[in-house]
């Protein structure tokens, strides 16, 4: 090895760089203890830096594979150094570097840029910055969250992080919790806020064709310390927008809540919604093959996909709630509304990308019902890790402890060319060790994980200005309400007082045993929900739905009845299509 590709990689990657020489079985010019003449080259740790010597093109990924197993983090970088009898070969993510012994400037090179699919002419993440004075004009519509404006990256970090005291920092932020213990949550607001100032860094850097340069290793560190499950799927977070484009729908269906996504499908269709759609399940086993060749076979452009072909499984584990933001960021769109399964429109959604606030901060929320009041903590929660807030946080119903529940997450629409990085906090949030010691031990669920994980990164992002409302009948007396109040499911209107959309089933109650549909009649607005009944007490925002408004309601309960049969015949093995897959 040429003393002169030494000094390039030192200057790089600092004095903690160790070399491998491939041939010679050599660390930094003193033989290895052991040779690697197994049949599985294993990885060598030296000063906290694993390098991976491949023998042969056919065994590298086994070696890559062998990483958790010998219990190295992906916090750290991995070195190889490609001989010239390696042969071409794909990257995998974990893999950091990629040093050339023959061309030790091969990092900078156009061809490496090209061959990551970060080389490109435009800027990956373009997050709005708002001012009060911009939004004024719609603050009787919307409530926003106008963030403090992020430090850039700059030559003056690299420097101190360069420094004894900025690495010993640099490395705290970067480990990664043991399974099955709480994270520290301030400690990781500090990495996500710093990982975004190199993001945004090296976002504008790459759109200049500019080359990689000494901080590099600092994002990768950060990025595979913070985001471990977006391996292998994809090398690095700049690839999530490279493969994506257009709008669309996502919707998570497991076995469980397959009977609601059929309806709620076919109803978007009967809006004549013309998006694509993405249906996500977990694993192999979360969605039957007979309900997968349903939706694919029954429903007009539905794509199936599974999320653990896109999110490692590792470190998320993956139940039920959880699932959600992830299959946002798996989703193949650029724009997407996320749907849950028992919610069904009244509106086109499509109609929900014009939206005036959802164009400004590319994120767009819907509140939910006030519930449970004089509730602290949540409130104390956030003030224990999050050093600074949005303008709206103070005037949440959670800060003025009117209320438990602050979002409802039934519907939540997302430009990643925005909000990626509130997205990315807000998958974070709802990881295997972050939901189970400590996120959903303080909120419902993944409800309350998009605002807060927009809030982490100071992302911006706005609320449609009304509380869940109620659709469904007046109530029957006794147990189903007062004959005086509109009882049903939760709603949503749009900025007009509209009804848009409602979840919650087509059922008077989806969790008894024998399902009664709504009649739905009416709908009434107010903050006074009565929990068990899922009545709302306010009686002076009662309306009536409006004859178009109850026959798609209604029409929708047609077509659940019509799913109802469908399935029984599923279960017996005796469903037919009705139309094959090749003529969708």
């Amino acid at each position: 090895m040429q003393a002169y590709a030494l000094d390039v990689w030192k200057h790089i990657f600092g004095d903690k760089l160790v070399f491998v020489n491939l041939r010679a079985s050599r660390v930094n010019g003193k033989p290895m203890k052991s040779p690697y003449t197994k049949k599985f080259p294993t990885a060598h740790k030296t000063q906290g830096i694993p390098i991976i010597p491949p023998v042969k093109k056919s065994t590298f990924h086994e070696s890559i594979s062998l990483l958790p197993i010998l219990k190295v983090s992906f916090a750290v970088p991995v070195i190889l150094i490609k001989s010239k009898e390696f042969g071409s070969f794909t990257m995998p993510a974990i893999t950091t570097y990629i040093l050339n012994e023959n061309n030790p400037r091969e990092i900078y090179t156009e061809k490496r840029l090209h061959s990551t699919g970060i080389k490109r002419t435009t800027i990956h993440v373009q997050e709005p910055t708002l001012s009060f004075d911009q939004v004024e004009h719609l603050s009787l519509k919307y409530d926003f969250a106008i963030t403090d404006t992020p430090k850039p990256w700059t030559e003056k970090d690299l420097e101190f992080f360069k420094t004894a005291a900025g690495e010993t920092l640099f490395s705290q932020l970067t480990l990664i919790s043991e399974p099955n213990v709480a994270p520290n949550f301030a400690m990781m607001t500090a990495a996500e806020r710093l990982f975004k100032s190199l993001f945004m860094y090296f976002d504008q850097r790459l759109s200049q064709n500019a080359s990689l340069d000494e901080s590099w290793p600092y994002y990768k560190r950060l990025e595979d310390a913070l985001y471990p499950w977006i391996h292998p799927h994809w090398e690095n977070l700049f690839h999530i927008n490279n493969q994506t484009n257009g709008q669309g729908i996502v919707m998570c269906v497991g076995n469980g809540q397959f009977k609601f996504a059929a309806t709620s499908i076919r109803v978007i269709r009967m809006l004549n919604t013309k998006l694509p759609i993405e249906v996500f399940f977990i694993r192999e086993d979360d969605l039957s093959v007979a309900k997968r060749y349903y939706l694919k076979s029954e429903m007009d452009n539905v794509t199936l996909r599974k999320l653990d072909d896109y999110i490692s499984d590792y470190y998320t584990k993956f139940g039920g709630w959880a699932m959600k933001p992830f299959a946002m960021l798996a989703s193949h769109f650029t724009e997407v509304i996320l749907v849950d399964a028992d919610a069904y429109f009244l509106q086109d959604p499509a109609l929900l990308f014009q939206d005036q606030a959802y164009a400004l901060t590319g994120a767009l929320f819907f509140y939910d019902r006030t519930l449970f009041p004089n509730w602290h903590v949540g409130p104390d929660w956030l003030r224990s890790f999050l050093p600074t807030m949005s303008s709206l946080v103070p005037h949440t119903r959670w800060f003025k402890y009117t209320s438990s529940h602050e979002q409802e997450s039934g519907v939540v629409v997302m430009n990643k060319r925005k909000a990626l990085l509130g997205l990315l906090s807000t998958c974070k949030l709802n990881g295997k060790s972050e939901r189970d010691e400590v996120v959903y031990k303080h909120v419902h669920g993944d409800k309350e994980t998009f605002w807060i994980g927009h809030e982490i990164m100071q992302t911006p992002y706005a609320f449609i200005k009304s509380f869940g409302a109620v659709i469904g009948n007046m109530g029957r007396g006794g147990q189903d309400g007062e004959p005086t109040q509109v009882c049903g499911v939760q709603l949503h209107l749009d900025t007009t007082g509209t009804p848009l959309w409602f979840n919650g089933g087509l059922y008077r109650n989806k969790y008894k045993e024998t399902l009664e549909y709504l009649n739905f009649t009416h709908f009434a607005q107010g903050d006074d929900w009565e929990f068990a009944t899922h009545c709302i007490k306010n009686t002076d925002k009662i309306h009536e739905l409006s004859p178009d408004q109850r026959s798609i309601a209604l029409a929708a309960v047609e077509l659940d009845k019509q799913r109802e049969k469908d399935e029984e015949l599923l279960e017996q093995g005796l469903w037919k299509p009705k139309k094959t897959i090749a003529s969708h």
